[in-house]
């Protein structure tokens, strides 16, 4: 029996995808799905395969599992971060981690020189 506070699958997913900052354009391309099937599965109109559910949650970045049948708090993003800064990490998630230095790299001398700027 599943617990009353659990979502059903379809706003657990659409909450999981907001949390991501994805739209579901976004999150169909990344699960290699058409926006219309992930549309129908968040409003419980379709119940996905396995191989597109394993599809969908690695595009979120959640195991299968935490999707399906985990708390719902694990579908939140965390405290403190911005919608902005969600899409931010959600654009670099799936990212080599030499290229995510590179980034890093590159954003702390973008910011350095504007701090320096700011200061004249």
């Amino acid at each position: 029996m599943a617990s009353s506070s659990r979502l059903p699958l379809g706003p657990r997913l659409r909450q999981a995808r907001i949390d991501a900052g994805l739209t579901q354009a976004e999150l169909a391309e990344r699960a290699g799905v058409a926006d219309a099937t992930l549309s129908r599965i968040e409003r419980n109109r379709l119940v996905p395969s396995i191989e597109l559910t394993t599809r969908i949650a690695a595009a979120l970045g959640l195991s299968v599992d935490a999707l399906l049948s985990g708390p719902t708090a694990s579908l939140t993003k965390p405290r403190g971060l911005r919608r902005s800064e969600t899409r931010l990490l959600a654009t670099v998630r799936d990212l080599d981690e030499s290229v995510v230095d590179d980034i890093n790299r590159g954003l702390r001398l973008i910011m350095a020189a504007a701090r320096r700027a700011a200061k004249k």
